[in-house]
């Protein structure tokens, strides 16, 4: 009997010891709190909140579209599917319908109920409005229905802006 009691407590002292080592060594790595400072040439300062406020360098958008893939922009807009149309019968699925939506003024489909932000935003579907609304729709445009993570890569986004002109 003490044999077991004692096979049983060591196996307890185990246990507490990983979960004791888990607590000191959790791997969790220094996380910088605070602010970043950006300095500007008139020696005014900047503070951006996040590193996500801070725009990345200009993106050459003549170059991206020239080397852009329709067929590859097709292929990404299959995931698309599920909630646009992509013909001309302007169907309305969950989310309004895709053909000719490059330079189509936003919330401009009359059979769907746009959110009140995409109805406020009162501008047209240009390459640049496009590109950056499908890197992360929620972000672009606080408010949007949408819930489509988004494209992280800009040669995925040209590709579809680049296959979604097509459709006219």
């Amino acid at each position: 009997m003490n044999k077991y009691f004692l096979s049983l407590m060591s196996i307890l002292i185990l246990f507490q010891s990983f979960k004791v080592s888990d607590e000191i060594f959790n791997g969790q790595k220094d996380q910088k709190k605070g602010y970043i400072v950006l300095e500007n040439d008139d020696d005014e300062v900047t503070v951006a909140e996040n590193k996500s406020d801070i725009k990345e360098e200009k993106i050459d958008y003549q170059s991206l579209f020239s080397q852009a893939s329709l067929e590859g922009g097709e292929k990404i807009a299959k995931q698309c599917v599920a909630c646009h149309s992509f013909d001309n019968s302007l169907k309305v699925k969950v989310g309004p319908p895709l053909w000719g939506v490059v330079n189509r003024s936003a919330a401009s489909i009359s059979d769907f109920k746009y959110s009140e932000a995409l109805v406020n935003f009162k501008k047209a579907w240009s390459r640049e409005e496009l590109f950056y609304f499908l890197e992360k729709p929620k972000d672009y445009i606080k408010g949007t229905k949408m819930i489509y993570k988004g494209l992280k890569k800009p040669s995925d986004r040209a590709d579809l802006i680049s296959y979604l002109e097509s459709l006219k």
